[in-house]
């Protein structure tokens, strides 16, 4: 039986990185995938500068540039009588943004961990946990010929997605919980004249606009909850439903050409799951999801992914009790630094009129420096707390 430091199930956005992040540190890693890379998943695709930053740290960055990613120097997000346009802040040097096809982003991920000297293995599949006095040792296994695989490891990582069956075998609680309140679908155009990443807000409708590889653009259309039964049963009249209420972007889709089907879902839970225990840890969308409209999916991938490394560092190789702590630490901090978003976001994913929040978008969008501080919310660089609290709101107030 192979015997690991650790198990890593899932190796997309979040756990391939950890692979990788973890092989850079002389940790024997194993990382499986049911899927065979290259392979393509639903997202979002955007990468704000928080998220290219580890990019440019993990020395990757440069890589996904020459894969011909279309870099990205502005965001519009458009209320519908406001827009808003403008660029984030640099986070620790870097500014640039991009919005990668699935299919290049993570075959890349995992070629680096498999050079970073992790063990990578696709079409494998997760089964169970192996268990001893209450505490995880090791996961059974399935390889693409239908054989039997037990590996031995001081700790199995689920970092399988929303419905990660890591965490349903870990019987991990679901601790903070709010239901699907989007859904729609999204198909890739050609010959769409973009400038840089959209975001359109409307009563029950949102759109995401993104340049990505091969002169495409990814339009996501989505619609309140409640109106899935209505959108699936006429998917491309209700999509183009959606789109009308962008004029400008609808002209611009009347010249260009769709070249994919349309792409859906109404499965988009907002929660945080229990993210640890004895022998067992969770990451990314396996530890915590939330609506897309925010376009940070990737990103919250990443940070996961880092700062579970960073406590693995310190957990690893001691007594039951110290990986226990660091894991915990780890769930500490990922919560910290996504909560805010998290927040913003379940708010925003409401899809309510946006016409009630025009007085305090229209005094930001007067100000260069409050438009970026705006654009940093957005990008998860600071919480949206900081900004949109009472005594800065009157603040601005006042100064008009």
């Amino acid at each position: 039986m192979a015997r690991y430091d650790v198990l890593v199930v899932g190796t997309r956005c979040a756990g391939a990185p950890l692979c990788m992040l973890l092989a850079r540190r002389g940790i024997k890693v194993l990382g499986v995938d049911r899927a065979h890379f290259p392979s393509d998943t639903v997202s979002t695709h955007f990468l704000w500068p928080r998220t290219t930053s580890l990019l440019s740290k993990w020395g990757l960055l440069d890589e996904l540039a020459a894969t011909g990613c279309p870099p990205i120097h502005r965001v519009t997000i458009d209320y519908g009588p406001l827009a808003i346009s403008g660029r984030p802040s640099a986070v620790e040097g870097t500014a640039i943004m991009f919005s990668p096809r699935r299919i290049i982003l993570d075959h890349l991920l995992v070629a680096a961990a498999r050079n970073a000297g992790a063990e990578m293995h696709d079409a494998v599949t997760f089964r169970s946990l192996v268990w001893d006095r209450g505490r995880v040792v090791g996961a059974q296994l399935q390889d693409n010929n239908g054989a039997a695989i037990e590996c031995s490891a001081t700790l199995v990582v689920g970092a399988d997605g929303i419905w990660s069956t890591v965490a349903r075998a870990a019987n991990a609680a679901t601790e903070i919980e709010h239901p699907s309140l989007t859904c729609g679908y999204y198909a890739y155009w050609s010959g769409v004249a973009t400038d840089g990443v959209e975001f359109y807000l409307r009563e029950g409708r949102d759109i995401l606009v993104f340049p990505t590889h091969g002169g495409l653009t990814c339009i996501w259309a989505g619609r309140s909850r409640k109106n899935w039964e209505i959108y699936r049963t006429n998917v491309e009249g209700s999509y183009c439903d959606v789109i009308a209420t962008a004029p400008a972007l609808a002209e611009r889709l009347a010249s260009a050409d769709r070249v994919t089907p349309f792409k859906g879902t109404s499965k988009l839970p907002n929660f945080y799951r229990r993210s640890f225990g004895a022998g067992w840890a969770l990451v990314g969308d396996a530890a915590y999801h939330r609506d897309p409209l925010a376009g940070m999916g990737i990103g919250d991938a990443f940070l996961s992914a880092q700062l579970m490394s960073d406590a693995l560092a310190e957990g690893l190789g001691g007594r039951p009790e110290i990986l226990d702590a660091a894991l915990s630490a780890y769930q500490a901090a990922f919560r910290d630094r996504t909560m805010p978003i998290f927040d913003y976001t379940v708010k925003a994913a409401g899809l309510k009129e946006p016409a009630s929040a025009m007085p305090i978008y229209a005094r930001i969008a007067q100000s260069a420096e409050e438009t970026v501080r705006f654009m940093d919310v957005l990008a998860g660089n600071i919480p949206a707390k900081n900004v949109f609290n009472p005594e800065n709101i009157a603040r601005l107030l006042e100064a008009q």
